[in-house]
């Protein structure tokens, strides 16, 4: 459960489209974070690359995103990595092929329930929840904006050194994370109507 819990809830923090105006304009956080929170509910395809380092070839997925407002964040992985991990209130639920469906109380887990908190806190456009547990940075404008997230606590440190999230104009075109250990995921988003 380990592997997949881990690299499904970064990939859970691709469900927001903000609807972000102008094509060279000056972008602020204050500004970002107004956009992303008005994002009620969220559609999207994903194409995933994963490099591990004990493996000799990337790991390339493919599925669906879902979010919707406050708090449901929902991966389904196409065959043949099929999964479906789903993340609402407090507790994550991993779903595989023939196996019973595992649940993780996210508070007894800090770590993970960090990273979640930091995809829901982005999602709802939280910019105080999120500067709680990381430096949050953001370059580019509205046409071309890269908002990235470095842990400030320690245990979360020890596996993600950081998240960067990328986007033109009013869609979340790209979610890339590196973990501590240097593996790292690259997903590719298409936003559906």
């Amino acid at each position: 459960m380990r592997r997949h819990a881990g690299s499904g809830i970064f990939l859970l923090a691709l469900a927001a489209w903000p609807a972000l105006a102008g094509s060279g304009e000056a972008l602020t956080i204050g500004a970002l974070m107004a956009q992303l929170g008005t994002v009620t509910e969220s559609h999207a395809r994903f194409a995933e690359t994963k490099t591990v380092g004990a493996l000799s070839a990337p790991i390339e997925t493919s599925g669906t995103l879902f979010y919707r407002r406050p708090d449901h964040l929902e991966k389904i992985t196409f065959p043949p990595h099929s999964e479906q991990l789903v993340v609402e209130g407090g507790k994550l639920r991993l779903s595989l092929p023939g196996v019973a469906p595992q649940e993780l109380d996210l508070a007894r887990a800090p770590p993970i329930a960090a990273l979640v908190e930091a995809i829901r806190a982005t999602l709802a456009g939280d910019l105080a929840a999120l500067q709680r547990d990381y430096s949050v940075g953001l370059d580019g404008n509205a046409a071309d904006w890269h908002l990235t997230l470095v842990p400030s606590d320690p245990e979360v440190a020890r596996f993600l050194r950081a998240a960067r999230l990328s986007g033109t104009g009013h869609e979340l075109r790209e979610v890339s994370f590196t973990q501590a250990n240097g593996d790292t995921s690259v997903m590719r988003i298409t936003p559906l109507p």
